[in-house]
């Protein structure tokens, strides 16, 4: 099974923003809240990034 590098960066700020929103808040409320900030701010960062690199050649 091959998969896109964009569902590989999915799954990727999925589980870093579980284990962030696990490790640092204690109740259940404040870890979704923070682990859905975490993952949106990780895939909007990525895809700026990704986006400012497209005009370079290789």
């Amino acid at each position: 099974m091959v998969i896109s590098h964009f569902m590989a960066l999915v799954i990727f700020a999925f589980c870093v923003s579980t284990v962030f929103a696990l490790s640092s808040k204690e109740t259940p409320r404040e870890r979704l809240r923070y682990g859905v900030f975490v993952f949106v701010i990780f895939l909007v960062v990525s895809l700026g990034l990704g986006w400012l690199m497209a005009p370079f050649p290789r």
